[in-house]
């Protein structure tokens, strides 16, 4: 009986700490021209230019649990006020200036893609940093010619919480942005303090029994 007694309590525990923000979760893909798979990095401490570079397509997991105060209208993609966004970067930029590629990357997470953004010049990524951008992380500040997607990076698609992605790049490589939603810290909360009551009077039912 005593495994069963704490098992709500750890249950919402563990749902608070592993549901309160959406991660890239995995990564599948073949080997990029330069012989190099696909990976899941931790956040770099900058992603100016050649600051961070690969041999094959990295993504991130940037700022999490954002409770949007108004709407967010970029590249003509609407999230709504009050949704409650995580956000991930993607990118492909190798070292020097050859042209590389690295094609039909599926990357999953765990929550649904409200948006993806591409701009070519990285107005959106630019635009998006200050309230999207990993905290420990230095941002381009402005646009950046050719950082976002070109006509030749492709296929680029989604849906749910699946992205299939392209990149061919020289200079200065490709970044993207992606934002999935996130659940409510709050509904969480609530959800978390539930599962401790039902806890509790398992304990409560346990010892009048006894």
């Amino acid at each position: 009986m005593k495994s069963w007694v704490g098992l709500p309590a750890l249950m919402g525990a563990v749902l608070l700490s592993a549901a309160s923000h959406a991660s890239i979760i995995s990564v599948s893909s073949n080997t990029s021209s330069l012989g190099a798979s696909a990976q899941i990095i931790a956040a770099p401490t900058s992603v100016l230019d050649d600051a961070a570079t690969n041999t094959a397509q990295q993504g991130f997991n940037e700022k999490q649990t954002v409770k949007l105060a108004s709407d967010l209208n970029v590249e003509s993609q609407n999230i709504v006020q009050g949704t409650v966004v995580d956000s991930h970067m993607l990118f492909f930029n190798t070292a020097d200036s050859a042209v590389n590629s690295h094609k039909n990357v599926t990357w999953t997470f765990s929550g649904t893609i409200l948006a993806v953004y591409t701009s070519i010049n990285g107005a959106s990524e630019a635009a998006t940093n200050s309230l999207l951008g990993n905290p420990g992380t230095t941002y381009y500040p402005g646009t950046f010619d050719n950082r976002g997607l070109e006509g030749n990076d492709r296929p680029i698609d989604w849906f749910g919480n699946t992205l299939l992605l392209s990149m061919v790049v020289s200079e200065p490589g490709d970044w993207i942005r992606v934002v999935t939603d996130a659940p409510e810290p709050a509904i969480l909360g609530v959800f978390g303090i539930g599962m401790l009551m039902v806890g509790g009077l398992s304990r409560r039912r346990q010892k009048r029994a006894l």
